[in-house]
């Protein structure tokens, strides 16, 4: 009996060994995820976990406190604060990293202050 390989059947083999190439590579660098002989798209496994992968989040505040907690608390190498001042506005980048170890600058401190109404009229003479 003899079989023959048509081009899909090349085709789906090569996507096959592709994809088990980029995954041993994603393996060696911890993430979770896999890559699918879909188009090479790269699928995140997170969502499976119990727990996350790594901390991010994005507080957004109008208090200097928290802003400040929170900044102070989750900030590590390369922590970076990007100030606004013409909109009353700071954001914390705590994860951004080092130019040597760049990080995901996923997780951020937002502060917008509110103008009070003696600021207002401060800015209105």
């Amino acid at each position: 009996m003899s079989q023959n390989l048509d081009a899909t059947a090349i085709n789906q083999i090569h996507a096959l060994i592709s994809a088990q190439g980029v995954n041993e590579i994603i393996s060696k660098i911890g993430a979770d995820a896999v890559a699918l002989p879909e188009n090479f798209r790269i699928h995140d496994l997170e969502k499976f976990n119990l727990n996350r992968f790594r901390f991010r989040g994005a507080l957004s505040t109008a208090s200097i406190d928290d802003f400040t907690r929170y900044s102070k608390d989750l900030a590590d190498e390369g922590t970076r604060c990007f100030i606004d001042a013409d909109n009353m506005r700071a954001v914390s980048v705590l994860n951004l990293g080092t130019i040597d170890e760049p990080g995901h600058a996923d997780n951020t401190a937002t502060l917008k202050l509110k103008k009070t109404a003696p600021f207002s009229a401060l800015l209105s003479v």
